[in-house]
């Protein structure tokens, strides 16, 4: 009887291992079915969406089916008779889970859709940016479904729960109140559209570059030696910053100068002018149709300063151009016998006596 008992016994590890290999193979071949699908459908509609969708419910549909084997080829061993209402239960659980991951890839799917057919269309990148929070949010709130499930299946009264929920939710409000400011400040920056990624911006502290990602919680900005500034949204939303790119991309700059007292102002001016023309004329990085502008500013101490006023393509170009100027506009002065004076002081002492006091100070 004894022997009759093992081989029965025996028989039930087979089956359930024969149950769960079956499930297994199921799974694998359960990838190439939905690619099938995925194909037939690709051929009948113009829209990526039945694709994003099945391919999202590839690795949800193996695991389900893994699962499932697992938990009926244990249920079917004698040994864990009593031990199958927490199994069930678990069987259950991890439903849960599998069914809110399935969820959450569908709904990131058709997200993924809308943001590469439908907001490329729309006139503004708001809904662009709006995607990620809206993956987010969703995740939260499936996944916060699934978990409620949980609970409810385990017979746990909410209220208590809701309630210590509530005290520890305020507690972790405040330990989260810089992120979570961050956080609103993002959904300011992104929703008033001011600022986008790719605009070359300066902020009140100096920093500056190009937008590279505007987030939730931080923006990324990729500084012109080739740094990357992470700044947190809530400092960006308090800053002053100067957007490069608005109202359009060129832009005036000036580019300071001096010349001597003794220099023929017109000639300086003429010059000057014609130069700035030059350079925007043969480099990319002017523009064509502007006319530089000279303007005299201030009697300093050893010249009469000026100001040229270019225009170029971009923030970037600017650099290039003015490099350019100088060089230009120097070779010009010294052909033209234009001088730039040094920084020097003149001391005019009209009391001999005073100068021999002085030369013999300097001897002691």
């Amino acid at each position: 009887m004894g022997f009759l008992h093992s081989g029965a016994q025996w028989v039930k590890w087979v089956q359930s291992g024969a149950i769960f290999i079956f499930f297994l193979v199921l799974a694998m071949v359960s990838k190439y079915i939905l690619n099938m699908i995925m194909r037939i459908f690709a051929k009948r509609t113009k829209t990526i969406i039945d694709d994003l969708i099945v391919d999202s419910l590839k690795l949800p549909v193996m695991a389900m089916l893994i699962v499932a084997g697992l938990w009926i080829g244990i249920t079917r061993l004698p040994e864990v008779a009593k031990y199958v209402d927490k199994i069930n239960t678990g069987f259950i659980i991890v439903s849960y889970a599998i069914a809110a991951f399935a969820v959450s890839r569908v709904t990131h799917a058709i997200l993924t859709w809308y943001s590469v057919e439908v907001a490329p269309r729309t006139k503004t990148d708001f809904d662009d940016r709006l995607i990620p929070l809206l993956k987010r949010v969703a995740d939260v709130i499936i996944y916060g479904i699934a978990f409620l499930l949980v609970i409810d299946k385990f017979h746990i009264p909410l209220s208590p729960f809701l309630a210590s929920l509530g005290i520890g939710g305020l507690a972790v409000a405040l330990a989260l109140q810089p992120t979570m400011s961050n956080f609103l400040s993002g959904t300011y920056v992104i929703s008033d559209s001011i600022i986008r990624k790719g605009d070359y911006i300066q902020l009140d502290s100096g920093a500056e570059g190009t937008v590279e990602e505007i987030g939730w919680r931080i923006t990324k900005i990729r500084h012109w030696q080739g740094n990357l500034i992470i700044l947190p949204n809530s400092k960006l939303s308090d800053a002053i910053v100067t957007d490069f790119e608005k109202p359009e991309t060129s832009m005036l700059f000036g580019i300071d100068c001096g010349v001597s007292y003794n220099s023929d102002l017109e000639k300086v001016e003429m010059v000057a002018t014609e130069v700035a023309s030059e350079v925007m004329k043969n480099y990319p990085e002017g523009v064509k149709d502007f006319a530089p502008v000279v303007r005299f500013n201030k009697f300093g101490d050893s010249n009469i300063n000026f100001s040229i006023v270019l225009k170029a393509s971009n923030r970037g170009a600017s650099f290039v151009l003015k490099h350019h100027f100088i060089k230009a506009l120097h070779k010009r002065f010294q052909t033209e016998g234009i001088v730039m004076e040094f920084p020097v002081r003149r001391l005019y002492i009209n009391d001999k006596n005073e100068i021999r006091n002085i030369d013999r100070n300097n001897r002691n």
